[in-house]
């Protein structure tokens, strides 16, 4: 049989056998937590990738009833097609679409590949706005042009508005004079420099994206 141990070291054992249960009882709480916690990292996960802007995101937009699937990495670049169905960009199509911002903007699927890839260079607010415009000039009802250029103005135009396009202030401040009796070319002056500056900036680097190579090289 051992030895009872001294009086004065029994202190000391009762505190390194609460320190060890305090360890112990510390390290369930952390596990619990942790996976109390696990379920919102991955939701928050999940969200970060599907975000809009995220480079993740697996991007999709309808054209004449199917899908374009363009898959983006980490890096805001898309690397990869997953899925370009033949039907919904012909050949010819896609060739035109190097001989001019026009005839890209001409085509339905061309415009939706185009935004695409301005959103991977956060500037997809140009194609929007000068889409906007378009829509604004064939408009015929006076109260339909007067909201219509309001919410241009707020969504594309104003100071800090959530898309905020690139003019000149001069520009900004014609249109916002003309928001009381807005006529057919309230917006003409500030979609011509926009389409300016995606035909001379944006234009030219999506015909050299990896997009627009992939389906070069289905032909």
């Amino acid at each position: 049989m051992s030895d009872p141990q001294p009086l004065h070291m029994r202190p000391r054992a009762r505190e390194r056998e609460r320190d060890k249960t305090e360890r112990t009882t510390g390290e369930e709480e952390e596990e619990e937590e942790e996976e109390e916690e696990a379920p919102e990292r991955e939701r928050k996960s999940r969200d970060r990738d599907t975000a809009p802007h995220s480079g993740a995101a697996l991007y999709r937009r309808q054209s004449t009833g199917r899908e374009l699937h363009l898959k983006y990495d980490n890096k805001y670049k898309m690397h990869d097609v997953d899925k370009i169905r033949a039907d919904m960009a012909p050949v010819n199509d896609v060739t035109v679409w190097a001989e001019s911002l026009d005839q890209l903007l001409e085509c339905k699927t061309g415009q939706l590949v185009f935004e695409n890839f301005l959103r991977t260079e956060y500037s997809e607010e140009n194609l929007l706005f000068w889409r906007a415009c378009e829509r604004y000039k064939k408009m015929t009802s006076e109260a339909e042009t007067t909201e219509a250029a309001k919410r241009i103005y707020t969504e594309f135009v104003q100071v800090d508005a959530l898309r905020q396009i690139n003019i000149d202030c001069a520009t900004r401040e014609e249109i916002s004079e003309n928001l009381s009796l807005p006529g057919p070319a309230c917006f003409d002056r500030a979609q011509r420099l926009i389409y300016r500056l995606m035909e001379n900036d944006c234009y030219p680097r999506f015909l050299k994206s990896e997009i627009y190579q992939a389906l070069l090289e289905q032909q």
